[in-house]
């Protein structure tokens, strides 16, 4: 690979850090839905925000599953 696309990938991959929030989230409430289908949690809520570059806010609402104890069982 040469050094010049090498750079210019780099580039563009961080023009794309606009994006990260809204890739983060989508990835956090995957491995949420999971737990949710398993019976571990009740509900969920995922808020992702850029607050400035390179500075994120995210929020987990997490709703456990009282009658299974909230434990997690694989």
């Amino acid at each position: 690979m040469s050094g010049s696309l090498l750079s210019s990938l780099i580039k563009f991959s961080f023009r794309l850090e606009f994006f990260f929030p809204q890739f983060i989230r989508f990835f956090i409430s995957r491995k949420l839905k999971e737990y949710k289908e398993k019976g571990v949690l009740a509900d969920y809520k995922v808020r992702a925000k850029r607050k400035g570059r390179y500075h994120y806010f995210i929020e987990l609402d997490l709703f456990v599953n009282t009658e299974k104890g909230g434990e997690l069982h694989e």
